[in-house]
Parts: C-alpha cells; sequence; structure tokens
C-alpha cells in the first residue's frame, strides 16, 4: 500500500446502507429508491439521469487532477427479493429492520437485501466521500434485477463513457467472478376444469421450513424444492383422492421452501393417504438428511361440499409438476466444480381457469438454454397447456485478458496477504448485458461475505464489507493514479 493515502472505514457505507433499508424496495417497487438515488444526485450538484424504468445513473468528476484514466463504472441494483419468515411481523411499509451482532448485520424477521443494497450502499458512500481519490465515476443503478434484469436489458448506456466497470453482486470476499451464466424464466400455464363434490372428508397439506436459498448460487448444494416434494406427494395419491387447491409462495430465483394443498376424500380413503404421505415424509428425510429437514404438517377437517379438480385435470398438473426441470440438469467439463445448467420451479399461482408453473432456467452455454426452452414448451404441449418465456438475458463470457482482474486481484493480495482466487458464477449477473452493450468494456465482479440470501436468515459479515470497502478505494486510487 505504499504511496496511497490512509483508506476511509465503511461507516459511511453502512449509514447509506441504513438509509436505504428504510425505503420498501422489492422488486418492481423501486420508485421510492429511484426518487431518493435523483434527489441526492441534485443535493450534491451531480448531472443524473433518471429513467421511466426506475434506473437512475449518477456521474461524479475524477478527485485527481489531470487523472488520464477512463472512466470507471460502480454498478449495482436497488432491487431485493422480499421474503418475510414465518411469524414476523413488521409490515413491508416499514422498511427493512436491521441487527448488528456478533460481527454480522442481519434482519427482522425478513431478508436483509444486501443483495444488492451494499452495492447502492458502496455507491453512495463514493460520490459523497471528499478525501478518496478516483477517476471519473458513472455510478449506475439499475431496477428489477431479481425479476429478470429488467432494468439492465432496457438500460440507455449512450451516455456512459466508462471503460472499467465494477459490479458488487457477488457474495464471496477474495474471489473475483469473471463470467455469468445467461438465464430465462417462464410461466407454464396449465388449464384446468372443476366440479364439485359434497360429503367428503378435506386434508390440508402444507410443507415448509425448507431452507430454500439462491436458485444459482445454491441450487449444486442439492435442496429440496417443495413443489417437487408436493408433486411427488400428489402423485402417491393419484386416483385416491381429490384435489382442491395448490399453491406455493415464493420467487422464481429462490429455491421453493413451501407448498401447501388441500384434498378431499373419504373417511378410508383419508386413512390411506395420511399413512401414504406420512411414509413419503419419512423417506424425504432419508434423501435430504443432511441438506434439508423435511416436515409435512397434516390438519384434517369435517364433511363439507368442495370444489376440485376433475380426475382428468388433475392428471394433468401432477404430471407437468413431474416432468418440469428441477435442480442441476448439467455439470461444466470445462470448469470443474461448476454448475453449466439448472431450472428452479420457484412459485405456483391458482387461476379461475388452471393454475400457472413459474420458473427460471439458467446455463452457460446458448444452446443448452434453448434445450431447457424446448422441454418446457414440450411438457405445456403434452398437458394441453402454454409455455410464456421471458426475461431472457445473455451469459457473460469470460475474457483472457482482463487489466481490471489483474490488478483488483494483486492489490486484495497486497492488502490483505490472502490469495485472490477467480470463478464463473452460475447465478446471472448484470454484466452480461453491460459487456453487450458497452463496446470493450473491461469488468470484474466481486463483494462481501453474504450468507443465506433470498431468505430471512441472511446476512453480511461487516468485517468482510469492511475490506471490501478498503479495497474498493485503493483499486480506484491506483486507477487514477
Amino acid at each position: 500500500m505504499k504511496g496511497l493515502v490512509l483508506l476511509e472505514n465503511a461507516d459511511r457505507v453502512l449509514h447509506y446502507f441504513e438509509e436505504i433499508s428504510r425505503i420498501p424496495r422489492s422488486s418492481g417497487d423501486e420508485r421510492a429508491i429511484s426518487e431518493y438515488l435523483a434527489v441526492f444526485a441534485k443535493e450534491h450538484g451531480f448531472e443524473y439521469v433518471q429513467d421511466d424504468r426506475d434506473n437512475v445513473i449518477i456521474k461524479k468528476p475524477a478527485s485527481v487532477r489531470n487523472c488520464r484514466c477512463e472512466p470507471v463504472i460502480i454498478q449495482g441494483h436497488t432491487d431485493m427479493v422480499y421474503v418475510r419468515g414465518e411469524g414476523c411481523k413488521r409490515a413491508y411499509e416499514d422498511g427493512i429492520g436491521l441487527i448488528y451482532r456478533d460481527g454480522w448485520l442481519s434482519a427482522d424477521g425478513t431478508t436483509l437485501g444486501a443483495d444488492n443494497g451494499i452495492a447502492v450502499a458502496f455507491a453512495l458512500a463514493l460520490l459523497d466521500s471528499e478525501d478518496i481519490p478516483h477517476p471519473d465515476i458513472e455510478a449506475v443503478f439499475t431496477a428489477s434485477e431479481e425479476i429478470g434484469m429488467l432494468g439492465a436489458e432496457n438500460l440507455d448506456c449512450s451516455n456512459l463513457r466508462g471503460k472499467y466497470l465494477i459490479n458488487l453482486d457477488t457474495e464471496i470476499e477474495g474471489v473475483f467472478f469473471t463470467s455469468c451464466a445467461g438465464a430465462f424464466r417462464n410461466e407454464l400455464r396449465l388449464p384446468a376444469e372443476r366440479e364439485t363434490l359434497n360429503g367428503l372428508n378435506s386434508l390440508k397439506i402444507r410443507i415448509s421450513g425448507l431452507r430454500g436459498g439462491h436458485s444459482g448460487m445454491e441450487i449444486h448444494e442439492g435442496r429440496a424444492n417443495a413443489i417437487q416434494l408436493m408433486a411427488r406427494i400428489l402423485d402417491k395419491l393419484e386416483g385416491k383422492v381429490h384435489l382442491s387447491s395448490l399453491e406455493a409462495e415464493g420467487k422464481t430465483n429462490a429455491i421453493s421452501n413451501n407448498a401447501a394443498a388441500e384434498i378431499f376424500a373419504d373417511e378410508k380413503a383419508l386413512d390411506a393417504a395420511i399413512k401414504t404421505i406420512k411414509e413419503m415424509e419419512r423417506k424425504f428425510q432419508t434423501e435430504y438428511c443432511g441438506r434439508d429437514d423435511v416436515a409435512i404438517a397434516l390438519i384434517r377437517g369435517e364433511k363439507k361440499s368442495a370444489s376440485c379438480y376433475t380426475e382428468s385435470s388433475q392428471r394433468k398438473i401432477v404430471a407437468a409438476l413431474l416432468l418440469i426441470p428441477c435442480g442441476v440438469l448439467g455439470m461444466s467439463f470445462n470448469m470443474p466444480g461448476l454448475v453449466e445448467s439448472s431450472s428452479n420451479p420457484g412459485y405456483i399461482e391458482e387461476k379461475e381457469d388452471g393454475i400457472s408453473v413459474f420458473s427460471l432456467s439458467r446455463s452457460a452455454i446458448g444452446s443448452r438454454k434453448a434445450e431447457i426452452r424446448a422441454r418446457l414448451c414440450a411438457i405445456a404441449e403434452l398437458c394441453g397447456g402454454e409455455s410464456i418465456c421471458t426475461s431472457d438475458y445473455p451469459q457473460w463470457e469470460f475474457r483472457q485478458d482482463s487489466p481490471l482482474r489483474a490488478l483488483a486481484m494483486r492489490t486484495y493480495e497486497e492488502m490483505f496477504g490472502t490469495e485472490a482466487r477467480t470463478c464463473a458464477i452460475h447465478a446471472g449477473l448484470e454484466c452480461g448485458y453491460f459487456n453487450e452493450y458497452l463496446n470493450g468494456v473491461d469488468i470484474i465482479s466481486y463483494g462481501p461475505d453474504l450468507e443465506g440470501v433470498h431468505t430471512p436468515k441472511e446476512r453480511a459479515n461487516l468485517d468482510s464489507i469492511e475490506r471490501v470497502w478498503q479495497l474498493t478505494q485503493a483499486i480506484l486510487e491506483k486507477l487514477a493514479r
């Protein structure tokens, strides 16, 4: 670190993280955070652009006189996956309640939003600083990343001049990401008919408490998917019970951790169904031992009239759920240990004319991504439904010669005496769009240690935030000088 100024600590980063945590910013609801950023730019006298997609670009001139370095883009997304834990009483409108404990930052019963609020806080702290040497900064805040990178997809990059881009949307300190998978979202619409049945007993089935997790970062861990488990249960009960309702709350980029169904049958058939479900629960616990905790709650009800799916419709629904791709579909032969392709059914919605299953599929290879799309279309055709693909975003391919990557890794090793590593990521990053839009841009992605993202157990390591903040300052100073 010879020749570098005393680096600023992360207090300013945490200050801004606390500020944005007061602002509700679930995906698709970024107007308030977008307005906050626009007001910030006005108050500081910065040039800025705010578009109708709630993306914001803020520009700050270099703090070093006669700086010859090209502008540096600092990039992250403003939205978060908002998930409330069971029993959480905090209202969405109240923002995120922060907890500082034992060197970690977490939230009070909800997701923390460090994915990717930490990038927003880093960028704001840089823009607000007066003593950090840096080149021209173009801070790019994109919206709706978690629901298909819609902000990045529609961002007008024509006024961006940056030749270096630092994306702060990864979760393992000391690991510098150099490429990512492409992906698409899918809605599998399954039409269904109903009939009214009388004099049958009800049984509510609920699978909950699964680990869940990020469908890109943690898909390789083989965690249970509640939708897949419920499909297997309903398949075992096929022809013996009548399905009345089926739902699973969640997000396409979060491994499904809950599912609920209500079935109807006479008392004898219901007794047999309960026995079968308990046997399935034991099998699931054996299958996922050490990886997940599977618990199935059963609530038996009285006799009543019920609207149920017809036998034919029920068969098609269950068949589709069994066939839909789920989990790891292929590993990379070029990078050992890297998931090449995967798919995750994330949630189910019941509609008047049937149900819709929403999933997110990823692949580092375009042709494999197309194959998964074809499989979903085939399932829809076999079941008389419709497959609708959206948010198809590009992969970010590895760049052999990256001066920014070399500088970042060398600086990290100099500062902390720890070997830096490169890695490809199976999850999607907005880097794919910027690599496509900005000719010749040199991109690196890194971030502090985060755990449990997209779940109420999400937390960020405070010492890691400090180190990554110090690293970012040092990189910018080296570029500026």
